[in-house]
């Protein structure tokens, strides 16, 4: 069988539905981070762009030199283009560099700047333009982000001396969430976004429980199905999962039809074997019968009365063994088909039993057979159909004649035990090998006769009905035979009472 699927309590245009908008937001959150980061590089590279000159430009319009001869930084030449350039951007910081990127100089408070020295490879980078795009570079007053930067080479006298160094936006650099809390239009644009997946998401929940309805109605009728015309119970699915649902039906319908083209192919195989035995087993009196009629016929002047009746009481054996046989044929049938319903009813089974030792008497004499009955409870009453019950004792009780040898005993037991009542027919033959045992319910089975016997009567049907009729009452039948000891049919009935 197949097997089950983990419990889930979300249907499935739900969880397509939350897939859907999860994407959605996922998305619309790296669209943001993408538009602010690619927003913010660009607005550096638009910044560096406009101020790539600005150092070389200040250095070109500086009155007196920044350094002397002698290495001396000039402070207040210093503070003045510090000053100068902040009335133009208030964001900017200017710094003297010497030529290894130590600081110099600045004209900003001692405690603000951290670092003593400044990497010397964004400059270079700068000042040769190898790199597309924004070039960042250290900032001694946050030395955890990097900013954008002009800068200018301090020559005096044909000698570089060192470096002016100008940070460009130097309170630009913010996290996200500190512009997300500064920045209105930031904050209207999430929000917005937030409402259109909000939207989104709802939109799309009806939409797909709407789409989705002909699959959940097509679940529930295979549902529907599947409980009606299944007789046997079968797994439910503890789950809202139109698509699972269906697959585990299917998968169940599936198995069913196959088991049913098996079942047909055994049919099948089965009423093959029926035609095959029957034909055979009618063959055999019926053209005897035919011969002893014809003799009679042909020679009917020639015989003397006492030959006359022989013939004719051969003749009338074969019929009787062949009308038997029929009527086996269709109560075998009619169980087959399930056309028979048992007719329950409250009934003595201890009657029962007595009056089918009495029917078999003289019979059991004429083959020099015993039939013991006991011990009996007198309380075996049981529930069942009183006729078919009669007719599976009278089936057990010719099958234990039939392989009974003479001087034989055939022994009946009831006893009452765990509210059922067991019935037990133990006979006293040759037994029945043990590789034989798993078919002795099985239509036209036969075991071979004992030594006494020259051929068993009958086709091979009676214990099948037996078992068919048990089936019915919801019995199980059991054997048990020893080699030359005996065999013992055994069945229980619930007891009434």
């Amino acid at each position: 069988m197949r097997q089950l699927h983990p419990t889930r309590s979300v249907p499935l245009y739900g969880r397509i539905a939350l897939l859907v908008t999860l994407l959605a937001l996922v998305t619309g959150v790296g669209f943001v981070y993408l538009s602010h980061w690619s927003s913010n590089l660009y607005h550096q590279e638009v910044t560096q762009s406009l101020h790539r000159n600005l150092a070389e430009y200040v250095l070109d319009h500086q009155p007196e030199p920044l350094l002397d001869s002698s290495g001396k930084i000039n402070k207040s030449g210093l503070k003045a283009i510090a000053m100068n350039t902040m009335m133009i951007n208030p964001a900017v910081e200017v710094y003297l560099l010497n030529n290894q990127g130590d600081i110099l100089g600045h004209a900003l408070p001692e405690a603000t700047v951290s670092p003593q020295r400044i990497a010397i490879q964004p400059i270079q980078e700068f000042l040769q333009d190898a790199i597309r795009g924004p070039i960042l570079g250290m900032n001694p007053r946050d030395p955890e982000n990097s900013s954008i930067f002009s800068v200018a080479p301090l020559n005096q006298d044909g000698q570089q001396l060192g470096y002016l160094y100008i940070v460009l936006a130097s309170h630009q650099a913010q996290s996200m969430a500190e512009q997300f809390s500064d920045s209105h239009v930031l904050r209207v644009t999430i929000g917005a976004l937030l409402a259109i997946i909000l939207f989104f998401g709802t939109a799309t929940l009806f939409s797909f429980n709407y789409y989705t309805r002909p699959l959940k109605k097509l679940a529930q009728q295979v549902r529907s199905y599947r409980k009606q015309q299944f007789t046997e119970p079968t797994p439910e699915l503890s789950i809202r999962d139109e698509v699972l649902e269906l697959e585990f039906s299917i998968s169940l319908m599936q198995e069913r039809i196959q088991q049913q083209f098996d079942q047909l192919g055994e049919n099948d195989r089965l009423r093959r074997e029926l035609i095959s035995n029957v034909s055979h087993d009618l063959r055999t009196p019926l053209a005897s019968m035919q011969g002893y009629l014809e003799t009679l016929l042909l020679k009917y002047a020639e015989l003397d009365e006492k030959q006359k009746k022989r013939y004719l009481d051969v003749a009338h054996r074969h019929s009787r063994q062949m009308n038997a046989l029929v009527s086996q044929l269709f109560e075998l049938a009619k169980l087959d088909a399930g056309r028979i319903e048992p007719e329950l009813e409250v009934f003595s089974l201890t009657e029962l039993l007595y009056d089918l030792k009495q029917d078999y008497e003289l019979l059991a004499q004429n083959e020099n057979v015993s039939i013991e009955v006991g011990p009996i409870s007198d309380h075996a009453l049981v529930k069942a159909d009183i006729g078919l019950m009669q007719r599976v004792l009278q089936n057990l009780m010719d099958n234990a004649l039939r392989y009974t040898p003479a001087g034989g005993t055939i022994a009946i037991g009831l006893k009452v035990e765990d509210h059922q009542v067991r019935i037990d027919f133990a006979d006293s033959g040759a037994g029945i090998p043990q590789d034989e045992l798993p078919f002795v319910f099985e239509r036209f089975y036969q075991a071979q006769p004992t030594e006494s016997k020259s051929k068993p009567i009958g086709a091979g049907l009676g214990l099948s009905i037996v078992k068919k009729i048990l089936d019915l009452h919801g019995s199980v039948i059991r054997v048990d035979s020893t080699p030359m000891v005996g065999t013992t049919f055994s069945f229980c009935l619930p007891c009434h009472g």
